[in-house]
């Protein structure tokens, strides 16, 4: 297995950091640098650096002499042995991915299909963790593809532009995998029983100052990591008003849902104000917290069950919470009934 850090915008001094960096825990890994690809990206958005886009040109980066290419973000957290997900069965696709499942949970992917002109039953991957049988991806051209939907449609790529071009140029070509393969921060904030195998911060960090609580423990690993090299000072310190305010700001993200309809029932013109609809509508970005906990631990369990092809594929994906409403429904109508 060969290690590759691909990046761009980079100091020549923070390199040579890096490669001391790898040198003193003996590992050999293949710094990467490609210049003339770097140079040709335009980010579409000023939230997305140049890097994020030079994993829709890997098929100008690595040779067709590779068997299978993985690719994690550089905001993952391996926490498992890797064997498995070299092996992982695609089933003859050109790519696996974890579902993005917040936008089931959310009820945005309605919206995201519409803007990347997805099937209305599309499922929708997650960029920062996949798997390339390398071949076949570049048999099947869908890179190229990418590029060129970001390029035509760069208005339907605002809001993850590397990811939405992925989704795109991949319908229908990419097969879901476990995922604690990819657990991002939803999980890790609203789920629970699940133990990830790679964390994925994919929007606080455990390096921000305001870094949630359950971010400690990551926060504490980088630290160590850290020690003594020219990173130390990466994981800055915590003060008590940083704590505060990140707890605030996870209250505000967890009850979202529950504070948008309830300004829509009783304080409506405060939804005027914001310049927000009164009624929920797939023409606007829905709060991105679940109105449910167990919403999201039933999406993970129902995604783990596809993925070792327990269930049959889920064509929509969000199906699976309306049938686990409908459970709770009937249950809570036959404990009613039996306490009358």
């Amino acid at each position: 297995m060969r290690l590759c850090l691909v990046i761009c915008d980079v100091s020549p001094e923070n390199q040579r950091e890096a490669e001391h960096f790898f040198r003193e825990r003996h590992l050999t890994v293949d710094i990467m640098t490609p210049h003339e690809i770097a140079d040709r990206i335009r980010p579409i958005t000023q939230r997305w650096p140049r890097a994020a886009y030079l994993r829709l040109h890997f098929d100008a980066i690595f040779g067709s002499d590779i068997e299978r290419l993985i690719y994690f973000d550089a905001d993952t957290r391996v926490l498992a042995p890797l064997d498995p997900l070299l092996n992982v069965p695609l089933h003859g696709a050109p790519v696996g991915a974890v579902h993005d499942f917040i936008y089931y949970v959310t009820g945005n992917i309605r919206r995201r299909r519409r803007d990347l002109l997805l099937a209305a039953d599309a499922p929708y991957l997650q960029s920062g963790v996949m798997v390339f049988d390398w071949s076949a991806t570049l048999a099947d051209g869908g890179l190229e593809r990418a590029r060129r939907f970001l390029d035509v449609h760069p208005e339907r790529c605002q809001e993850a532009p590397d990811q939405d071009a992925l989704n795109a140029a991949f319908e229908g070509r990419w097969t879901p995998i476990d995922p604690r393969w990819n657990l991002h921060e939803l999980y890790l904030m609203f789920g629970g029983t699940l133990t990830p195998y790679v964390e994925h911060y994919t929007s606080t960090k455990p390096w921000s100052r305001r870094r949630p609580a359950a971010w400690r423990d990551a926060a504490l690993w980088y630290k160590q990591e850290l020690a003594g090299t020219a990173w130390a000072k990466f994981i800055p310190p915590q003060s008590l008003l940083d704590m505060l305010l990140a707890r605030i700001g996870f209250l505000r993200f967890r009850y979202s849902p529950q504070i948008r309809d309830g300004l829509a029932e009783y304080a409506p013109l405060v939804l005027d104000l914001l310049g927000k609809l009164r009624e929920r509508s797939d023409s606007e970005a829905l709060p991105w917290a679940p109105k449910r906990k167990k919403d999201v631990e039933d999406m993970a369990h129902a995604l783990i069950l596809e993925a070792e092809g327990r269930c049959p594929r889920l064509f929509p994906p969000e199906a699976v919470l309306e049938r686990s409403m409908g459970v709770r429904t009937a249950l809570r109508g036959f404990a009613d009934n039996a306490r009358s």
